[in-house]
């Protein structure tokens, strides 16, 4: 088994292409060279890990495991509120010229009508 460090290198990809590249490290950060007849990359396989790790990869039988940290969880959001009815207002000749929004919470919401 090869311990190495992973990193990826910064520039555009090609989203029709769909290849990226990935630089292999040994952990002294000098670049493993796999090309000399040593292992082969046959297959990759990625696996989650916990926030604040640092990643990590292994190569052995040919598989690469890339150990990806997961990120920060985030404060939970506030409460939303949804549209529980709505209700419309006509004058005599049947326009629709206002109403009222009623919210899961309760409140009330005045609906402006404006003709062009």
């Amino acid at each position: 088994m090869t311990a190495a460090q992973f990193r990826t290198v910064q520039q555009p990809l090609d989203p029709t292409a769909a290849v990226g590249e990935i630089a292999l490290f040994d952990a002294g950060g000098n670049p493993l060279d796999l090309s000399g007849g040593g292992q082969k990359i046959t297959s990759v396989k990625a696996t989650a890990l916990a926030a604040g790790t640092a990643p990590t990869a292994t190569l052995a039988n040919g598989v690469l495991t890339i150990g990806i940290p997961a990120g920060a969880k985030g404060a939970p959001g506030t409460a939303g509120v949804g549209v529980k009815s709505i209700s419309l207002t006509k004058d005599t000749d049947g326009n629709i010229t206002g109403g009222t929004v009623t919210k899961t919470d309760n409140s009330t919401t005045a609906i402006t009508v404006t003709t062009a």
